[in-house]
């Protein structure tokens, strides 16, 4: 749990173009540690496009073009414990080859009960990979094409979440109106979609997936371009398209910072009895962290990541 007295749950992963992937303190922005990715053709670094902490918080893994790498936290400032090859590295190639994928890993999520690694790419395919992403491919598919591509488009897997049962997993893309819901446990199968997203641009829109303690229940939370903020509940309970059950005007942002903030559902994992007054520290320290990397020079498409015991929704 992110703790203001605990240093090592605000830590902040970020991927910047031709340096280290960087380990820096949300509190005070001093660089903790780094990691090199690096081409062992070409000795340049690789720029991951997605990087994500396992649970017990001791690893990360990071996904670039077809390949995902497994780094140790202990370990700074030496390469991947471990890599595993996705597919043929072919710049022009979008075909999907039995188990194998090729393509940006673009979105990372692990599924705490079985361990189920997704991974998600910006050519729209998902593959699956047992033991945290240090096993076996388990599947491989493509969201290209379905029922739910022609209602709500879609350029890019940008994000993919896990229910809390472990059963679902959503999809979000670039350039999309909604999101796709799949049954990975029992038919492997799109279930359905979101409608009404309004995330029709080449920005990561983060969405959220919540559920009630002891309950089935799952809401999903995401926003727009428009800078309304949209829920769906249970939307695992139908078929097909879902339409928005709750939707409210968050604000207009004016600086850079606060129009990246005013675009993306930021909902924070914390306890209900956590007092506002927090939530409101914790939102101007990330304000502060978004100017701090603005003045790094990062690119509107790279992104940072927090430790899990943080884990808001925040992409740029």
């Amino acid at each position: 749990m992110f703790d203001l007295q605990d240093p090592s749950t605000t830590l902040i992963l970020s991927s910047q173009r031709d340096h280290p992937i960087r380990l820096n303190s949300a509190l005070t922005l001093q660089l903790v540690a780094s990691y090199p990715l690096v081409n062992p053709t070409t000795e340049a670094f690789i720029s991951p496009h997605a990087l994500l902490f396992t649970a017990d918080g001791s690893r990360f893994l990071a996904g670039s073009e077809s390949l995902l790498s497994i780094f140790d936290i202990s370990r700074p400032g030496e390469g991947p414990v471990s890599c595993l090859r996705t597919g043929r590295k072919r710049r022009s190639s979008l075909a999907v080859s039995g188990m194998s994928m090729t393509g940006i890993l673009s979105a990372l999520a692990i599924e705490q009960q079985s361990g189920i690694l997704a991974a998600g790419t910006l050519n729209r395919h998902v593959g699956l990979y047992d033991s945290g992403g240090q096993g076996d491919c388990v599947g491989v598919f493509c969201v290209d094409g379905t029922e739910a591509d022609l209602q709500i488009g879609g350029s890019g897997v940008t994000q993919v979440i896990w229910s809390s049962c472990g059963r679902y997993l959503y999809i979000a893309e670039r350039k999309s109106e909604g999101a796709m819901i799949y049954d990975i446990r029992k038919t492997g199968q799109l279930l359905g979609w979101l409608e009404g997203r309004k995330a029709l641009t080449n920005q990561r829109l983060g969405v959220h997936v919540s559920s009630s303690p002891g309950t089935a229940n799952q809401e999903v939370w995401a926003g727009g371009t428009d800078g309304m903020i949209r829920a769906w509940w249970n939307p695992h309970e139908g078929e097909g398209a879902q339409t928005v059950s709750f939707e409210q005007h968050g604000h207009n942002g004016i600086c850079p910072e606060l129009m990246a903030m005013s675009k993306v559902l930021i909902r924070w994992q914390l306890p209900y009895q956590v007092q506002p007054c927090i939530l409101q520290h914790r939102y101007w320290q990330v304000v502060r962290v978004l100017r701090y990397f603005r003045m790094s020079m990062m690119t509107p498409s790279e992104a940072f990541w927090m430790a899990p015991a943080v884990q808001p929704v925040l992409m740029l």
